[in-house]
């Protein structure tokens, strides 16, 4: 009992009352994390039904603000922590206390955002494969299976290429700006949600970030905050590039976490719907997955598969190509990668290249069919 009280006297002394709330949700957190590790059909009914609840209510509460909150908040970041270092260090002479009590608040915020977290995303790390929800096969691809899937791809390519504009440099132009994206992909996402249950329902508006052009040298071409709710796009990629990261972090915002089970999504999205421009966006974007996966699997069927490519879309790479060059090779891609790469292997995926494993999925689609 007298070892209890002087537990009890350590923690009013050294922790404030709201970091204290804050540990105990952390904590709480973990065996629940754990059990979306252990079991995945558990990871699916809460991310269906508890994690979606709250990635609503999450973006409901953000998304009348007609920028990116998640983007301001990191702006604003620095202020606070130059605050807290200057009170910080007038105290570190002092009384020991108020030193403590500062760090433990600290500590605290990172707490609270890896509840908020475990409370609405991590689980969608855990569950079923999305191959096992749309009931595709999960084999290995051969050469052969990759050319025959690009085959019927280069067809939707080039058919969709006819109906959308394009610029004297052979860029395509976007027939929207990018709120109106909003509305039109989220109305292209609403037969998904009959025909995929797993997929949580919502209206949501897409977030432009200011610093894009900056943003472009990490080779990020959107994001999803998960403490704010907000899908994040980078407005400074060519107009194709940034419907398909729409749709693809929309996908985020709906329940999928993992990354080539959100390209897959965006894939459908954009190809199932009624708008000849998303059409062609996810068209020419799996095209690009498909296309470097065949050129290292078999250099001679990729020369053959992309001769078939119409003039349009060849005009369209080209101009990305020039477009990108200048991001290319960077320091600030390098770390962001590592980044990246770091934080997907920790939630049990193959880390960044499993934004490339979205053609084994769109071979199943096509040749299992």
């Amino acid at each position: 009992m007298e070892m209890n009280e002087k537990i009890r006297r350590w923690i009013r002394k050294y922790i404030p009352i709201p970091a204290l709330i804050l540990f105990i949700l952390f904590f709480c957190c973990v065996p629940l994390q754990l059990a979306f590790r252990l079991f995945p059909g558990f990871a699916d009914f809460y991310n269906r039904y508890i994690g979606g609840v709250l990635r609503i209510l999450l973006a409901k509460a953000t998304d009348w603000i007609p920028f990116s909150l998640a983007e301001a908040l990191l702006y604003f970041i620095p202020v606070p922590i130059v605050l807290f270092c200057i009170q910080l260090f007038r105290n570190i002479q002092g009384e020991s206390r108020y030193f403590v009590r500062r760090f433990f608040g600290l500590l605290s915020i990172l707490a609270a955002a890896n509840t908020i977290f475990a409370l609405n995303f991590s689980a969608g790390y855990h569950g079923e494969p999305l191959a096992a929800k749309l009931q595709l096969e999960d084999r290995a691809v051969t050469a052969q299976e990759l050319y025959d899937t690009i085959a019927i791809v280069i067809d939707h390519v080039n058919e969709t290429s006819d109906k959308v504009s394009f610029q004297k440099d052979g860029s395509s132009t976007m027939p929207w700006n990018v709120f109106t994206l909003s509305d039109v992909l989220c109305d292209a996402y609403q037969p998904l949600y009959t025909k995929y249950a797993f997929l949580t329902p919502m209206d949501s508006n897409i977030k432009p970030l200011v610093i894009s052009p900056l943003m472009t040298y990490t080779h990020i071409s959107g994001i999803y905050s998960f403490y704010t709710g907000e899908a994040n796009l980078n407005t400074n990629y060519p107009d194709y590039v940034c419907a398909y990261s729409a749709a693809h972090e929309l996908a985020h915002q709906r329940g999928i976490a993992r990354e080539d089970e959100a390209n897959f999504i965006a894939f459908l999205v954009c190809t199932e719907s009624n708008e000849p421009y998303l059409q062609y966006s996810g068209y020419l974007s799996m095209y690009s997955y498909l296309s470097s996966a065949l050129y290292q699997a078999d250099p001679a069927l990729h020369e053959q598969a992309a001769s078939s490519l119409g003039d349009a879309a060849k005009r369209e790479l080209a101009a990305y190509s020039v477009f990108f060059e200048k991001y290319r090779d960077n320091a600030a891609a390098t770390v962001s990668d590592t980044v990246n790469d770091a934080y997907l292997q920790s939630q049990g995926t193959a880390g960044s290249i499993s934004y490339g494993m979205v053609v084994d999925l769109a071979v199943s689609y096509y040749l299992d069919k």
